[in-house]
């Protein structure tokens, strides 16, 4: 039988709508330059898994509302997973994976329009398309170290590949920002456009690649995918280990205590 997704109004983070065979995710929490807390991350994993079971759709296109794609993990979550463990922790960073494993799995290709901050999180969903699509506006950065925690939801994985390793290693470990002439330069923006056009061009392109044959696009995906030796499955498992260890230090508690505090934290190495 077929399965019943949520119809749009379902959705309370998000919005999913379908056009002429493109799916359109929409993160929606503008006020929050759309945060991701722990409903958003299911509602993306749901979403993305309508779009990839539906056949009626050739591409997918995910945005973000308002002037920033996404400003990675919602803090008041972070404050929340602080010392979390076991099966908890392995309940949420499935439940968080989801999405991110769905979008550079499913066998249509995904396009992200980005515009304004893509951080943490946010450039984590970024780099799970296939296609970036940036505004001049953008501004990607991995914050995760900052916090004492890693890009546990693929980053790593997709970073490393579209980058190299050298420079994956240096945007993880220093947290700095990529704006958008060097993103352009790194390969990590397939195009770069005025913010004002970004809408319209990024949904071009999602259309254009639609148009496309779905199976040699499907089966292009797979093999440009696996093209690397380790599978993201397997750096997603590696991923959640990693960071079950991060989870547990004093240096992510202090992290998190420095930054609501509006202070410089001090960190122990443990």
């Amino acid at each position: 039988p077929m399965v019943a997704w949520p119809a749009m109004a379902d959705f309370e983070t998000i919005r999913y709508g379908i056009h002429d065979g493109v799916a359109t995710i929409e993160l929606a929490r503008p006020d929050k330059r759309n945060a991701i807390n722990a409903l958003m991350f299911k509602e993306l994993g749901d979403a993305a898994e309508a779009a990839a079971s539906d056949p009626g759709i050739r591409a997918v296109l995910v945005r973000g509302e308002g002037p920033s794609f996404s400003a990675g993990i919602d803090v008041t979550l972070l404050g929340q997973l602080a010392g979390t463990r076991g099966a908890r922790w392995r309940t949420f960073i499935r439940t968080a994976q989801r999405p991110f494993l769905v979008l550079a799995h499913m066998d249509k290709p995904a396009v992200a329009e980005v515009q304004g901050h893509a951080v943490g999180a946010g450039f984590q969903l970024a780099l799970a398309c296939d296609l970036r699509v940036c505004a001049e506006d953008v501004r990607f950065a991995m914050l995760e170290v900052r916090f004492g925690l890693i890009p546990d939801l693929g980053g790593i994985h997709r970073l490393s590949h579209l980058v190299g390793p050298a420079r994956a290693k240096e945007l993880v470990w220093t947290g700095r920002t990529v704006e958008a002439d060097e993103a352009e330069r790194l390969g990590l923006a397939n195009r770069v456009v005025p913010a004002e056009t970004v809408g319209k061009e990024a949904e071009a392109l999602a259309r254009e690649v639609a148009a496309s044959p779905p199976v040699p696009v499907s089966l292009t995906k797979s093999l440009i995918g696996r093209a690397s030796e380790t599978s993201m499955e397997t750096a997603l498992e590696r991923d959640a280990q990693a960071q079950a260890t991060c989870i547990d230090t004093e240096d992510h508690r202090e992290a998190v205590a420095a930054y609501l505090e509006g202070r410089s934290p001090r960190f122990q190495g443990r």
